[in-house]
């Protein structure tokens, strides 16, 4: 077996994120000193943080088992002393040049992007939770959908012609998963990317790490294309754990990539200031920050999550727009009809290429509902982890304002629905992949718009079922 995330996040906490030979700053990977298939067992005896660099250098060769040991805990034992100095208020401000890195910020990979970000903070600040449990609280699924054809795309010069998805909202400072943990949520947004920068690093000297909006095409480790309009998007969201000044490097965590990536920082600003897309995509150099309450108060979790259910309840039944909730999701079935008209024709891409309507927006489409963050089945997988955790979570069964027996048999009849649900989202979003690789230009011919509109219709029946039997849970 692997060494376990926990363990992979103890060891580089007690390295101080450095790696035990070289001492560099950053993306540290965890190695087994005595290979497992040696018999190497996964604890931390066995375990030394290397950078990617001394990793190849010295990871595989058996002569250095003993050298791996004795510099590992050689670093352990003089690591904060190099690092900081004698004085223990050398560690902001007059060292600033050998690098900060926020003390014992852990990142666990995840599936989206702001709710593994929400995670990763709610942690620091002593509220330990899966990624699914900080979704759940902030109650932002939902639904969308949106026809742009035959009207102004509200992506600018885009062909594209509808949007839908599984979420509604994002994080703001009236965040419904901060209130419940008694957590003020602050968001500054900048004029440009020196004074944000500027800031960021003022909090990172406080030891405060911070969620950014970036511009997902500018991070370098995500391996796209800056140059295709396509790949920018600017509602990503990432944490920023620490920076080190004299090499120019930025220290990010983000979703499914372990421990911290080296950004350089002039192409974090670009990430933080691009203007790629409509305005309300733009990141704007917008950081979030979090404090506790200084009492510590905030309301019992069994209460609190009838909140957050309620909120989705809400977004679902009786949302603001008619695009939302169950109406949005009635015209996203009725769209299926009129697909065979309106993707039966080519687009040009971003460099000049003719492409396949159909074909771009069966892949967009197979994004939207299962690769794009959503944990699968539009979200509804993650939502479907987050009620499986309430009906076993100690505080709802005993703690003050426990759930009585109807509403744990509430939930556990929701349970299934919402999986009917998740997977009948994926078989759609398959459906379409599948297509498209396989006939490519040709992929609308070979797929059955009709059985499609009878899965998107047992979505909606099963939907308004679940979310019917949800609002009968009380606050």
């Amino acid at each position: 077996m692997p060494f376990s995330e926990k363990l992979k996040n103890e060891v580089r906490n007690k390295a101080f994120h450095r790696c035990s030979i070289c001492h560099r700053l950053g993306t540290i990977q965890i190695h087994h000193i005595i290979p497992q298939n040696e018999g190497g067992p996964d604890d931390q005896n066995n375990a030394t943080p290397l950078c990617t660099n001394c990793h190849k250098i010295y990871g595989s060769n058996p002569l250095k088992r003993s050298f791996l040991l004795e510099k590992r805990d050689e670093w352990y034992n003089n690591a904060e002393s190099i690092i900081y100095g004698d004085s223990t208020e050398g560690r902001r401000g007059e060292n600033q040049s050998k690098g900060i890195i926020v003390n014992n910020f852990i990142h666990r990979i995840g599936h989206h992007c702001e709710s593994s970000s929400m995670r990763d903070l709610f942690e620091y600040y002593g509220f330990p939770m899966s990624e699914a449990m900080a979704f759940g609280l902030d109650a932002t699924m939902g639904f969308g959908f949106f026809d742009t054809s035959g009207q102004m795309s509200f992506i600018p010069e885009s062909d594209i012609p509808f949007f839908f998805g599984g979420k509604q909202g994002t994080i703001e400072p009236n965040s419904l998963a901060c209130r419940l943990l008694g957590i003020t949520l602050r968001k500054q947004s900048f004029t440009n990317a020196n004074k944000a920068w500027e800031a960021s690093k003022r909090m990172l000297d406080q030891n405060i790490p911070l969620l950014l909006r970036v511009d997902i095409a500018y991070m370098p480790y995500e391996g796209f294309d800056e140059e295709r309009d396509e790949a920018h998007f600017g509602g990503h969201a990432v944490t920023l754990g620490g920076y080190e000044e004299e090499r120019g490097v930025a220290y990010i965590s983000d979703t499914e990539f372990e421990g911290f990536q080296e950004v350089p920082i002039t192409t974090l600003k670009k990430a933080r200031s691009s203007t790629y897309g409509p305005k309300f995509m733009h990141p704007s150099n917008t950081q979030f920050s979090m404090t506790r309450r200084p009492d510590g108060k905030h309301p019992p979790l069994a209460g609190g999550v009838k909140l957050a259910i309620q909120k989705v309840v809400n977004n679902m039944l009786r949302p603001s727009m008619n695009t939302n909730g169950i109406q949005g999701l009635k015209q996203y079935a009725n769209s299926l009809h009129t697909w065979g008209e309106k993707l039966n024709k080519t687009i040009t891409n971003s460099k000049g290429k003719e492409i396949s309507l159909a074909r771009l927006m069966f892949e967009l489409t197979h994004g939207y509902i299962e690769t794009w963050g959503t944990g699968g089945g539009s979200f509804r997988k993650f939502y479907k982890e987050f009620l499986e955790e309430l009906l076993v979570h100690p505080e709802l069964k005993e703690g003050p304002r426990a759930w009585n027996s109807d509403e744990f048999r509430i939930l556990e009849e929701c349970i299934p629905i919402i999986s009917d649900s998740a997977q009948n989202w994926t078989l759609i979003a398959d459906t379409l992949k599948s297509a498209a690789n396989e006939y490519k230009g040709d992929c609308l011919s070979h797929v059955n718009l009709g059985e499609l509109y009878n899965i998107a219709l047992f979505i909606l029946s099963r939907e308004e079922e679940l979310f019917t039997k949800l609002s009968k849970i009380k606050v």
